[in-house]
């Protein structure tokens, strides 16, 4: 990072913010990551940990990148925003990446806050507490505050001056650079969506069916379903904040989707609240070309607690494509592509289930994983790595004195941290194994014995094929 301050002076001021702010606030852990190459957050060197847990929590965040919009951390990076959830270790790692690790190591309640210096994110803190609170403003504005005195105190140079730890306005968003650009084969597919779909010309269907051509939602269907779409193909016009839809309109697990969309231009994004009290927060967005329907939001709303729903960010035109009942297999993969987290959902399952439940060939599957960088199909080792982590809870429930529990409890975020290196998006994971370095942490041979069969494994595994598991 390119600092006037160095990085090891603003990592001795995080180091002051973090344990300033955790033990006058009743935070148990504080973290602070940076900017690295503006490409991904990652683990600054600053930290706080007032209990073993949150030593292991620490530990085991060090194999982990945060990309924009990724996790917590992403999205207060991308949005310059405070963010707080009452209990991060009941939410979807979709929500938030570490929800396991937080649940092994006693973690609930979070907050994270941006450092700024003209209008770009330095650093993220994020602070932990060890039961579950809801999110208060009162909370936030306190230790916002409590960070800008304590950053104050911390000046050495003209620089430090200009920092500042901040609220963030949710309601600025990022607009699409430059003018949006309409082409003449959308005006013309436009002109021919205003007539209703049972009293379009063949004239008419054929504009429609020519822009679909450039539309990769309609790349790999045949010519008897693209006709069939297009005839039935509408468009909405949709303008700031406006409703696309709300997450009590999902579906059953599995149910295809009747209703898809294409976003022809401005940006619309999926919304979350983690309870009742939260505030909503946007998880992801969709811009030109991009598809999305109902069924996305299952990936996010997991519990009653959570809601979702889906509505435009800037003034957007969307594409709305109706699936017929004898095309909703067919459309419910093929059409785009399949995201990492969709994909993790089937890893308890073999290879050729997951291949069924999905509607696709194994090669299809395995096409998918080589793109998202994975090796190998994970549900052997999966398997063999949650029957350890529940072996480690059992001993853990059965231990006899805190000392004991509290190595149990380490080993088992070990083989947590192993467990998540197999079903987190590789793109999120630093290369190698922080947790398991030599002299990390206290490692038995339960551990030890999953590394040496995970290396065999590897060793024997072509890396450009995608064996079945």
């Amino acid at each position: 990072m390119n600092l006037a301050m160095g990085d090891a002076e603003l990592r001795q001021v995080l180091q002051t913010v973090l344990a300033g702010v955790s033990t006058r606030c009743d935070f148990v852990h504080g973290e602070a990551l940076r900017s690295s190459a503006n490409s991904c957050l990652v683990q600054s060197g600053a930290s706080y940990c007032s209990s073993a847990g949150a030593a292991d929590f620490h530990r085991a965040s060090l194999n982990f990148y945060f990309p924009p919009n990724v996790s917590m951390a992403g999205r207060v990076w991308k949005s310059a925003c405070v963010e707080s959830h009452e209990d991060v270790s009941c939410l979807p790692s979709t929500i938030f990446l570490r929800a396991e690790l937080a649940e092994q190591t006693d973690l609930k309640a979070a907050l994270a806050i941006p450092l700024v210096r003209e209008s770009r994110v330095l650093a993220v803190c994020i602070f932990y507490k060890k039961y579950a609170e809801a999110p208060s403003q009162q909370l936030e504005q306190a230790s916002v505050t409590l960070a800008n005195e304590l950053l104050s105190s911390c000046y050495r140079t003209n620089v430090g001056s200009e920092m500042r730890f901040v609220m963030g306005d949710p309601n600025v968003v990022e607009e699409p650079a430059g003018k949006v650009s309409v082409s003449k084969a959308w005006q013309r597919c436009q002109t021919a969506l205003d007539t209703e779909p049972g009293e379009r010309s063949e004239e008419e269907l054929e504009k429609i069916i020519t822009y679909s051509k450039g539309v990769q939602f309609f790349k790999y269907i045949t010519n008897n379903q693209r006709y069939d779409l297009c005839k039935s193909m509408t468009y909405t016009t949709l303008g700031r904040n406006e409703l696309v839809m709300h997450g009590s309109e999902v579906g059953e697990e599995n149910e295809p989707c009747s209703v898809w969309h294409v976003v022809v231009s401005g940006r619309v994004d999926m919304c979350v609240r983690t309870s009742p009290d939260a505030k909503t927060y946007r998880m992801c967005g969709f811009k030109e070309g991009d598809t999305f329907s109902s069924s996305y939001m299952k990936m996010f709303c997991t519990s009653p607690n959570i809601s979702t729903h889906i509505e435009a960010t800037t003034d957007a035109v969307c594409i709305v494509v109706h699936i017929p009942d004898e095309y909703k297999l067919d459309f419910r993969t093929c059409t785009r592509p399949l995201w990492y987290e969709e994909l993790a959902q089937y890893f308890h399952l073999s290879i050729i289930e997951a291949a069924e439940a999905l509607g696709m060939c194994m090669s299809a599957i395995k096409k998918i994983c080589r793109c998202h960088g994975i090796s190998r199909w994970p549900h052997r080792k999966l398997a063999s790595v949650n029957k350890t982590i529940a072996m480690l809870q059992s001993k853990i429930s059965t231990a006899g004195d805190d000392t004991c529990r509290g190595a149990l409890r380490s080993e088992a975020v070990n083989v947590l941290t192993m467990k998540l290196r197999l079903t987190i998006n590789p793109a999120y994971l630093v290369r190698d194994e922080a947790i398991l370095q030599p002299g990390e942490t206290n490692t038995s041979g339960i551990v030890q014995q999953q590394q040496q069969q995970q290396q065999q494994q590897q060793q024997s595994t072509p890396s450009a094929t995608v064996p079945s598991g």
